[in-house]
């Protein structure tokens, strides 16, 4: 029987095929439709008259999605079955959200409740994608694509914000309104939803995760369509942190990102400002990350994914430092035309941040448990990212750059730790670079 190594061995050592064309397409717009439903968040806090109450509920339920659909990915329903299930609560989440927004406009209790279990469905949904999408990502790519694929397709997710604050910007300039502009925003996203179905039905399951779950047959015919003539050779790394020490990093890394972008991207926007404004901040942001995901697409291939780490992150903290030094030389809004370059050129930073994560979750971590570590990673920074929309929301502006640059350096202090201690991930067999134990190859488990 071949084992999970030798069959990984072929897939990584793969060139590029049709089906790594549909996966890369299915992911893609799973990214996507995550962007679009993050602008999503920020509408629905403007038509419920300022609930703060729907924008924590809002982002709270994401460790529901990451931990449960992880799991259920990694024991029961494989990655494409996996995908079925979040595109069936993305649905659902679209029309109730949707339905509730045109025939209230976000008035009364009521309106917040039902709002609230549209968008609750919907973010379970889109959650569950994401450790799903990475995990189905590493496991199906070639060596040699594999670093530009994991940042390339979640960098759809700051294109489909882009595209999500363009829609609200567009319309809100034109209506006035922000329930037009959240109605404009959810019929986007219910489009992209079928396009990604359509995907989806002729894509191929995991041959890794067939394999290891004893499906040998099926594995073999799935990875035939993965594993064609050899394009590249594929070396063996050893593994120098335990699975502990590696999952303290990547959550140091997610809380430092991941709260750093939305504070600075959509939280500061509605918070301090009104009307177009609001939209305007997100759209820079979104762009800025959106255009730095070619560059954080080709830089881990080229560098030391170490160095790359520190990068990332060293140039995030650095680019905050601007933006809290012009923000306290020239006050709220006397700096909101520096703001915007500084935002973008941070943006750039929080994407190179992004890929670092996208490049690092899949591949630290064995494909048994692959998309459940991925969200137990992610519920940290998103329960942390909870509590401080709760406690910033007190804050002035200058405490919420403070904090900000807090967040900055957490994430360079643990780049640099992982510099000194931490392993090198580029063109490696899989099954190396996941080994359980520091010191393990493939094979000596």
């Amino acid at each position: 029987m071949e084992r999970v190594e030798e069959l990984g061995s072929r897939i990584d050592a793969s060139r590029w095929t049709r089906a790594h064309t549909l996966i890369f397409t299915s992911t893609s717009l799973g990214m996507l439709i995550w962007g679009l439903e993050a602008a999503i968040g920020p509408a629905g806090y403007l038509v419920f008259h300022r609930s703060l109450l729907f924008l924590i509920a809002y982002y709270a339920l994401d460790f529901i999605g990451d931990i449960a659909i992880g799991r259920l990915s990694d024991t029961r329903l494989a990655r494409k079955g996996a995908f079925y299930l979040t595109m069936s609560l993305i649905g659902a989440g679209i029309i109730i959200l949707g339905v509730d927004i045109a025939l209230t406009g976000g008035s009364g209790l009521t309106a917040v409740l039902v709002g609230l279990v549209g968008a609750a469905l919907m973010k379970v949904g889109i959650e569950g994608e994401v450790p799903v999408s990475l995990s189905f990502l590493a496991e199906s790519a070639p060596a040699s694509a594999r670093n530009r694929v994991l940042v390339l397709s979640p960098n759809f997710n700051n294109i489909g914000s882009a595209l999500g604050a363009a829609v609200l910007y567009l319309t809100y300039t034109a209506s006035n309104s922000y329930v037009y502009a959240a109605l404009a925003l959810i019929v986007v996203a219910a489009a992209a939803l079928a396009l990604t179905l359509a995907v989806r039905l002729a894509m191929p399951e995991s041959a890794r995760w067939l394999l290891e779950k004893g499906m040998r047959d099926r594995a073999l015919r799935e990875a035939s369509r993965l594993a064609s003539q050899p394009a590249s050779s594929v070396s063996s790394v050893t593994p120098t942190v335990g699975l502990g020490g590696r999952y303290a990093f990547l959550v140091a890394l997610g809380v430092s990102q991941y709260l750093t972008f939305g504070l600075m991207a959509y939280t500061i926007a509605y918070f301090y400002y009104q009307g177009a404004t609001i939209y305007f901040i997100m759209l820079v942001a979104s762009l800025g990350a959106a255009i730095a995901g070619i560059p954080a697409a080709l830089l881990p291939d080229i560098m030391d994914t170490r160095n790359f780490t520190l990068l990332a992150y060293g140039g995030g903290l650095a680019s905050m430092v601007l933006i809290a030094a012009a923000f306290l030389a020239m006050g709220s809004h006397g700096f909101l035309a520096l703001f915007y370059p500084l935002l973008f050129l941070n943006m750039v930073f929080s994407e190179l941040a992004w890929a670092v994560r996208t490049v690092y979750e899949p591949v630290l971590f064995p494909t048994s448990i692959r998309a459940t570590m991925i969200g137990l990673v992610r519920v940290v920074p998103i329960a942390a990212y909870d509590v401080s929309l709760y406690v910033t929301s007190a804050w002035d502006e200058w405490q919420f750059m403070v904090f900000n640059l807090g967040l900055w350096g957490l994430g360079a202090a643990a780049a640099a730790a992982w510099r000194l201690i931490g392993y090198d991930t580029r063109r490696a067999l899989l099954e190396s670079a996941s080994s359980p134990r520091p010191g393990t190859r493939p094979g000596a488990l």
